[in-house]
C-alpha cells in the first residue's frame, strides 16, 4: 500500500500546479466541522502551495519509513492515512473510486501488525485480535466493492443490454485509438464476464482450488481498466487489494 501512495505522490507532484498552486482548479469553501473531522480537512481549509508541499513530503516520508524501516507500524500507517486523506479531500473533484478505496484500505491497515508476540498476555491477545479483525475487514471491503458494483450494473440498462464495454471504448477520453472500433462480440462477452465476476466474487474467492486463477482473472480485468480505459488508480489499487486474501492470520 505504501508503494501505491508513492505512486500517488508522483502524480501529485506532476500535477502540482493544477491541484495545489495558487491558481488551482479546486473550489474551496472553508468548512466548519467537529474536531475529529477537521483533522482530515486541514489542507482543504488552508490551501496554500507551501502547506501542500509539506503534506506531499510527509506522505513520501511516511511511505518510505514503512517500506524500509517499520513495515506495518500502526502509528505510522495511521499518520499516512491522515496525510493522504487531507490530500484527497483537497483535490475532491478529481478523485476516482480508486482514491476513495485507497483511503478505506489504508485505514483498515492501521489494525494490522507484523510484530512478534508481545510479552504481556493481554496486549498480545489484543494485538492478535486487531490484526485478524483488520484482515477480515479488508477482505469484506473488497467483497462489498465487487458485489455492490455488480448490483448497480444489474440495474443499469447499458450493462444488461451488453453495450457498456463497447460504449466506454468508443469514448476517446477513456480508451486508446486501437480500441475505438472494437469487436462487438468480444465486447459483449467482456460485458457479461465482468458482471458475473463481480457478482460471484464474494462466493468464489474463498474456494482454494480456484482462488489463484480467479484472482488472476481479476488482475487481467483491472490491468485492462488501468491501461485501456485510462483509470490507473482504480485498476492498480484493486490489484493490490487482492493481497488481503493471502495475508496470514495470527494464531494464539
Amino acid at each position: 500500500m505504501a508503494f501505491f501512495v508513492l505512486y500517488k505522490c508522483l502524480y501529485w507532484i506532476i500535477d502540482f500546479d493544477l491541484l495545489f498552486s495558487a491558481e488551482n482548479i479546486i473550489y474551496h469553501n472553508t468548512v466548519q466541522l467537529p474536531w475529529w473531522k477537521n483533522a482530515v480537512f486541514v489542507l482543504f481549509n488552508h490551501p496554500t502551495p507551501l502547506v501542500s508541499v509539506l503534506f506531499i513530503a510527509a506522505a513520501i516520508a511516511f511511505s518510505l519509513y514503512i517500506v524500509f524501516f517499520l513495515g506495518l507500524s500502526s502509528n505510522c500507517v495511521f499518520l499516512l492515512w491522515l496525510v493522504v486523506s487531507n490530500l484527497n479531500n483537497n483535490a475532491f473533484c478529481t478523485l476516482t473510486g480508486g482514491d476513495s478505496l485507497l483511503q478505506v484500505l489504508l485505514f483498515l491497515c492501521v489494525f494490522l501488525s507484523n510484530t512478534e508476540r508481545k510479552e504481556n498476555v493481554v496486549l498480545g491477545d489484543l494485538d492478535i485480535a486487531f490484526h485478524n479483525l483488520g484482515i477480515t475487514a479488508l477482505q469484506i471491503q473488497v467483497c462489498l466493492v465487487y458485489f455492490l458494483n455488480a448490483v448497480a450494473k444489474l440495474a443499469d440498462s447499458d450493462w444488461m443490454n451488453g453495450n457498456a464495454v463497447s460504449d466506454t471504448l468508443a469514448l476517446h477520453e477513456f480508451s486508446l485509438p486501437f480500441f475505438y472500433q472494437s469487436n462487438t462480440t468480444i465486447d459483449l462477452v467482456l460485458n457479461y464476464t465482468v458482471i458475473l465476476y463481480q457478482l460471484l466474487f464474494p462466493l468464489l474467492v474463498w474456494i482454494k482450488k480456484i482462488k489463484k486463477w480467479y484472482l488472476l482473472l481479476g488482475v487481467v480485468q483491472h490491468l485492462y481498466i488501468a491501461f485501456i480505459l485510462g483509470l490507473p488508480s482504480f485498476g492498480l489499487i484493486m490489484i493490490l487489494a487482492y493481497a488481503a486474501f493471502y495475508a496470514p492470520f495470527k494464531k494464539t
